[in-house]
C-alpha cells in the first residue's frame, strides 16, 4: 500500500532533486554570503532558543545543512534553516555547510511555509499571511495551498480570515496573549469598536475560546438592546444575565431593567429572575420589589449581591440557613463560572445546582473544569 505523503512531503516535493546541477553537494560557504528569504513568513525568533542553538552549535558545529538558491550577485538566499544560520552567526562561525539548489520566488516561499509549518514555528498571523501572499501574488486557490502544505482547505481560509482582525488584535496574536481560535471568535464582530470591546474583555479576564465564543453568540443577537451589548462587551454584566434580558423582546423596557439590576447590584439568578417577572407582564417596579423582598428574605438586612437557592423539594430547612460561607462561596461560584449557581444544604448534604444555558456552555463549562485534558 502506498503511503499518503505528510505535510508537504518535505522541501524535495516542491524543488525537484535535479532542479540544479549539483544539488545534493554539501559545501562550505561564507555565512555572511547568505541572507534571509525575502519571502520568509516568519518574522519573530525566540531569542532565548536562539541562544541555546548557538550554544550547541559552538560545540559540535552546524550538523545539517541549511538549503539556499543562488542569488544572481554571488551570494546565496536561505530556502530553509534560517533559525540555524542565525545560531551560527550569533555562534561566531565564519562559515556554513549549504545544500544549494535552485528556486522560482513562488518556491522559496512555499519551502520556508513548509519548512516552518512542519516545525510548528509559525505564529498563526504569519501562517496566515503567508498563505494570503500564495493567492495574491501566485495565484494559487486555497485548494492549492492545501496540498501543497499538507492541511484543510477549512484550516487555509481560516488562517488568512486572521488577517482581517483589527490591529490590536493582530498585535496579540502575534504576542501570544490570544489564540487563533480567540481570532475566530472576535471576527464576528464586524465593528472595530466591538472587536476592541470584546478583545479587551478576553485578556482582561483571561477568557477561554469558548466563553470568547459565548460572549459573540449573545452580544450578536439582533433583540440584545445596545446597552446591554456594551454592558456585556465592558464586563460590567456576565453572559448569564445579558442572556436572561434577552427573554425581555422590547430594547427600551430591556435598558431600563438593565439600569435597574446594575443600580441594585443583582447578580446572575437575581437578574433571571427579575427578567423572567418583566417578560411575564410584572411591572418594572414591582418586579424589582419583589426580587428585592425575596433577597432580604433569604439573605438578611438589605439586598442581596447574589440570590440564594429555593429549597429543594423534600429539604426541610430553614430558608435563612445560607450562612455568610455559602454565600460568598455561591457568589465565587457564580464568578468564575459565569452563569448562575445556587447552593442548598439539608442536613450534612449539600446541593450545588448550576444553571446552564445551550450545550455549547455545557461544553465550555466541561472544557473549564478539566475535562478537556
Amino acid at each position: 500500500m502506498s503511503r499518503r505523503r505528510g505535510l508537504g512531503s518535505g522541501l524535495d516535493a516542491l524543488i525537484p532533486s535535479g532542479a540544479a546541477q549539483g544539488a545534493h553537494i554539501v559545501r562550505m560557504v561564507e555565512i555572511n554570503s547568505l541572507h534571509e528569504n525575502r519571502s520568509q513568513p516568519r518574522t519573530r525568533f525566540d531569542e532565548q532558543a536562539l541562544d541555546d542553538l548557538a550554544a550547541s552549535i559552538r560545540e559540535h558545529g552546524v550538523i545539517q545543512p541549511v538549503i539556499v538558491s543562488e542569488d544572481g550577485s554571488g551570494g546565496f538566499e536561505l530556502i530553509a534553516g534560517e533559525r540555524r544560520w542565525r545560531a551560527a552567526r550569533r555562534a561566531g562561525l565564519s562559515e556554513i555547510p549549504v545544500l544549494v539548489k535552485s528556486a522560482t520566488p513562488q518556491q522559496l516561499l512555499e519551502l520556508a511555509l513548509v519548512e516552518n509549518v512542519q516545525r510548528a514555528d509559525l505564529n498563526p498571523l504569519e501562517e496566515g499571511i503567508a498563505y494570503q501572499t500564495l493567492k495574491d501574488e501566485f495565484g494559487l486557490t486555497d485548494e492549492d495551498i492545501a496540498r501543497r502544505v499538507g492541511k484543510s482547505r477549512v484550516a487555509i481560509v481560516n488562517a488568512r480570515r486572521l488577517i482581517k482582525l483589527i490591529t490590536p488584535a493582530r498585535q496579540a496574536l502575534l504576542d501570544g496573549t490570544i489564540s487563533a481560535g480567540h481570532g475566530r471568535a472576535l471576527l464576528r464582530f464586524d465593528d472595530a469598536e466591538s472587536q476592541g470591546a470584546a478583545l479587551d474583555l478576553i485578556v482582561r479576564r483571561d477568557l477561554s475560546v469558548r466563553e470568547a465564543e459565548r460572549i459573540g453568540e449573545i452580544a450578536l443577537q439582533v433583540t440584545l438592546a445596545p446597552a446591554a451589548r456594551q454592558a456585556l462587551l465592558s464586563g460590567t454584566i456576565n453572559p448569564a444575565q445579558a442572556q436572561a434580558l434577552l427573554r425581555i423582546d422590547d430594547s427600551l423596557q430591556q435598558s431600563r431593567v438593565l439600569d435597574s439590576a446594575l443600580s441594585q447590584g443583582l447578580g446572575a439568578r437575581e437578574t433571571e429572575r427579575f427578567c423572567g417577572l418583566v417578560a411575564e407582564g410584572v411591572p418594572l417596579e414591582s418586579a424589582l420589589s419583589q426580587v428585592r423582598d425575596r433577597g432580604a428574605v433569604l439573605g438578611g438586612s438589605g439586598p442581596s449581591k447574589r440570590d440564594t437557592p429555593r429549597p429543594v423539594a423534600g429539604e426541610h430547612r430553614d430558608p435563612r440557613a445560607l450562612s455568610p460561607e455559602d454565600a460568598e462561596a455561591q457568589r465565587l461560584f457564580e464568578e468564575l463560572l459565569q452563569t448562575p449557581v445556587q447552593i442548598a444544604r439539608s442536613g450534612d448534604a449539600v446541593r450545588l445546582t448550576i444553571t446552564i444555558y445551550g450545550d455549547e456552555q455545557l461544553q465550555g463549562l466541561y472544557e473549564k473544569l478539566g475535562g478537556a485534558g
